[in-house]
């Protein structure tokens, strides 16, 4: 995974991200408001959460299951749509859509081949406290297409 700092854009640009706790349809839980929409950035190793927090973002850590592991790091990201964004894109095969609030809940069911997601921030400050939510901008999503749903796609693209 690449993380950089977009100064110009003012957003985290991240590659090849691995994300968890997908609740990209806005489902009610005991872990989640009803309509709230958001998943997690999982953070590889410890110098790439000591950056984030350095910079103001909100990383979790969770301590290590057994001794000689890394604590298990991840940083959550809301969705909001709006008439800005984001712009969630989805290739399937051949085939490559744009999601909107309707469509983006398949992302939570599919098996998910690779992500690339800009991240932006929104610093907030309420009764002198402060911190920084990170909100997700845009998003590429490659879904993982079994031998059978290749060669489907494939018949279909040829009707």
């Amino acid at each position: 995974m690449e993380i950089v700092f977009n100064e110009a854009r003012g957003v985290l640009e991240v590659s090849n991200a691995r994300i968890i706790f997908r609740n990209f349809s806005g489902v009610g839980s005991k872990y989640n408001r009803e309509g709230d929409r958001n998943f997690a950035l999982i953070i590889p190793n410890e110098d790439m959460r000591d950056t984030l927090l350095d910079n103001g973002w909100n990383v979790k850590t969770k301590p290590p299951r057994e001794e000689g592991e890394e604590p298990f790091m991840y940083m959550p990201i809301k969705i909001k749509f709006n008439d800005r964004g984001p712009g969630i894109y989805l290739l399937s095969g051949n085939s490559h859509q744009r999601l909107n609030e309707d469509t983006v809940g398949m992302l939570d069911e599919i098996d998910i081949q690779s992500v690339d997601m800009d991240i932006r921030p929104y610093d907030w400050e309420v009764n002198d406290k402060t911190g920084r939510t990170a909100y997700l901008q845009a998003m590429n999503v490659t879904q993982n297409i079994d031998r059978f749903g290749a060669m489907y796609a494939e018949q279909e693209r040829n009707m």
